[in-house]
């Protein structure tokens, strides 16, 4: 299970030596599901809203405002929909 505590002084700067953004979901990020606490591993933006299949493009951040058209693997070997996760922090 994931702390709190241990994400108090997260990165100013994404994988690719960029300056974060509140607007914008990375992956790595940790966010709160039906699972719990858990880091996002991959994005795949899809077609449509929750799309049947996990036939998407991988990116590696996504606006916040269209994670409804993504689906989000986790570290714990479970995905969710975008539509199903409440970003820390």
């Amino acid at each position: 299970m994931l702390d709190w505590n241990q994400f108090e002084n997260e990165a100013k700067y994404d994988a690719d030596g960029e300056v974060r953004h509140d607007n914008i979901t990375y992956v790595g990020d940790v966010v709160e599901t039906k699972y719990g606490l858990c880091k996002i591993k991959k994005i795949e933006i899809m077609p449509e809203p929750r799309h049947y299949s996990k036939c998407g493009i991988n990116v590696n951040k996504m606006f916040t405002s269209m994670l409804n058209y993504c689906i989000i693997d986790l570290d714990n070997n479970h995905f969710v929909y975008g539509d199903e996760i409440e970003r820390i922090g």
